[in-house]
């Protein structure tokens, strides 16, 4: 018998009923935020300021407010690195990385252990598939988990790989760095390993309980 999994969902029928068109156009989601030390506001495109939270996901026009001495690491996936920014800064969130008109200090910029995206199309990422929720009825029901894909010999190799990159990555990392953590999640989420992505989603909610972005992953 598959495992089934009890978690509140979010119905969408009002959002895609009205906002569809609008989701369509909205401005692409291009980076999740690593790491965040010190004072950091986020002026998101529909909504007012607010402090800055780990695992957000950018979106091209957004803008970042860093106080002195602040910091925030940003994870580009389809790029393929992450960049982090130092304060005083406003930082604005584009497709190709961050741009500042006034910062002193250049962001330190260094790659992530993640495989290249396909040119063109739509690239395998939890920017995309971690799942934004609308505003709209909640209500808890029962689902039952999809299997995962089963995996290649090649496919097992690069998982095992990259598992072996986080566990490097873990040990040089700074307290409050979720960097390896979303290199883990991104692979497990380009190989279809649903189960695995979904222990993982929680144990990270456990870690950090008060996280209401990673609370409103899917």
């Amino acid at each position: 018998m598959r495992p089934t999994l009890t978690f509140t969902c979010t119905l969408l029928v009002v959002a895609s009923l009205l906002c569809g068109t609008a989701w369509a156009d909205a401005p692409r989601l291009v980076c999740l935020v690593s790491t965040v030390n010190g004072p950091v506001s986020l002026s998101p495109g529909d909504g007012p300021k607010k402090p800055l939270e780990l695992f957000t996901r950018l979106r091209e026009g957004e803008r970042l407010e860093l106080g002195r001495g602040a910091q925030a690491q940003l994870a580009f996936l389809q790029k393929g690195q992450r960049e982090t920014w130092t304060g005083p800064a406003t930082v604005l969130i584009t497709a190709e990385g961050g741009q500042s008109p006034d910062s002193t200090v250049p962001p330190v910029i260094d790659k992530l252990p993640l495989r290249s995206k396909p040119a063109g199309g739509e690239a395998s990422s939890i920017l995309t598939q971690a799942g934004e929720q609308a505003t709209a009825q909640v209500k808890t029901r029962e689902v039952t988990l999809p299997e995962d894909k089963p995996l290649s010999d090649e496919e097992r190799a690069q998982l095992a790989e990259t598992e072996g990159q986080v566990a490097e990555l873990r040990k040089i990392a700074a307290p409050g760095d979720v960097g390896p953590d979303i290199v883990l999640l991104e692979e497990l989420t380009r190989l279809e390993q649903r189960r695995r992505l979904s222990e993982e989603l929680h144990r990270l909610r456990e870690a950090y309980p008060d996280n209401a972005t990673l609370a409103n992953w899917e």
